[in-house]
C-alpha cells in the first residue's frame, strides 16, 4: 500500500492518492481509479473503517487489481469546475506515466465513482481526449480508460437541480424547505460560479455541460449502474437518464437496482450482488 502519492501539483495545490496493490505479486495488475462522494465539497479518498467499500476493495486486490483511490480539488465558494474532472483525467495520465514503477497494466484501466465521484468520474470517462485537458502536465499520456463502475451518481444537472421548473413551484419550494432550497442554490453556485437567482442562464448551460449525459456518445464505455430505488439525495431516475442516454447510443451497459436502497447504500442493501455484478463487469472489461 502507498498512501498519499502526489499525482498532480497545481498553483499551491497538490492532489493525492492511495495505491493498494495485490501482495507477493511482479506481474502486471489492471487499474481501477475509485473516485469518492461527498457533494463535491467534502470526502475523501480513505476508506473508513467498517465500510462496505473495504470489502468490495479487498476482493478486488484479491482478485489481481490494483485500487487507486484518488482525492480531487473540493468546490468552495472560489473553487469551481471543471477542476475536479481536470483532476480525474490527470490521474488517468499518472497512472500510464507510472506504469512501470508500481506494475500498473496500462492497457487496462477503469473508473469507479460514488455519488459526486461518479458524475466527475463519467465526464472525464466520456469526454474527447482533448476536454478539460488545457492544463495538464502528462500531455503525452491518454486519458482513455476501458469502462465505468457507476454508483449512485448525479447524469443530468439540471433535472436534479430542477432548474426548469415553474417560478411558482420553486417558490412553494422556497417557501416549505428554505434550508435545501439555500443549499441547491449553493450547490449550484459551487459547479458553475453562476448565481442561479441572477444569472439563471448561464448556471443553466454551465450544469448541462457538467451533465455526464451530455457526453454519452457511440463511443462511450462500457458502464455499470448501480442505485437504490429510494435514493432521496440522487433520485433513481437519475441513472434510469443515463441508461436511456446509453442504450441510445448502442453502448453496452447495465443498471442494477438496489430495491428499497437509500443514498450510499450503506445499510445493507444489496451488497452481496453489487459486488457480484461489479467483479463480473470489471472482468469481463478487463483485456
Amino acid at each position: 500500500m502507498y498512501k498519499d502519492v502526489t499525482y498532480k501539483k497545481a498553483d499551491t495545490a497538490e492532489q493525492k492518492l492511495d495505491i493498494y496493490l495485490p501482495e507477493n505479486s511482479m506481474t502486471i495488475h489492471p487499474v481501477v481509479i475509485y473516485a469518492h462522494g461527498g457533494g463535491w465539497n467534502k470526502g475523501d479518498k480513505a476508506f473508513r473503517d467498517g465500510h462496505y467499500l473495504n470489502d468490495f476493495v479487498l476482493k478486488l486486490v484479491q482478485d489481481g487489481y490494483a485500487i487507486v483511490s484518488i482525492n480531487y480539488t473540493l468546490l468552495d465558494e472560489n473553487t469551481h469546475f471543471p477542476k475536479p474532472v481536470e483532476d480525474c483525467k490527470e490521474a488517468v495520465r499518472w497512472i500510464r506515466a507510472n506504469a512501470s514503477k508500481y506494475n500498473f497494466d496500462r492497457d487496462n484501466i477503469g473508473i469507479w465513482g460514488a455519488s459526486a465521484g461518479a458524475q466527475i468520474g463519467l465526464i472525464a470517462a466520456n469526454s474527447a481526449e482533448n476536454e478539460f485537458s488545457e492544463n495538464t502536465a502528462l500531455p503525452g499520456y491518454s486519458s482513455k480508460v476501458n469502462y465505468f463502475v457507476d454508483f449512485f451518481g448525479p447524469t443530468d444537472l439540471n433535472q436534479l437541480f430542477r432548474t426548469q421548473e415553474a417560478g411558482f413551484k420553486i417558490f412553494i419550494f422556497k417557501l416549505i424547505l428554505p434550508k435545501i432550497y439555500k443549499m441547491r442554490n449553493d450547490m449550484i453556485f459551487g459547479i458553475t460560479s453562476a448565481d442561479i437567482k441572477k444569472q439563471e442562464e448561464k448556471a443553466i448551460d454551465q450544469l448541462k455541460i457538467f451533465s455526464p449525459v451530455t457526453y454519452i456518445n457511440q463511443n462511450s464505455v462500457p458502464t455499470l449502474i448501480i442505485h437504490g430505488t429510494k435514493d432521496k439525495v440522487v433520485p433513481y431516475s437519475q441513472s434510469e437518464l443515463l441508461k436511456e442516454a446509453l442504450d441510445k447510443n448502442g453502448v453496452v451497459n447495465e443498471l442494477v437496482p438496489i430495491d428499497k436502497g437509500n443514498h450510499g447504500l450503506n445499510e445493507d442493501a444489496g451488497h452481496e450482488i453489487m459486488l457480484q455484478k461489479m467483479l463480473e463487469f470489471i472482468k469481463r472489461n478487463t483485456h
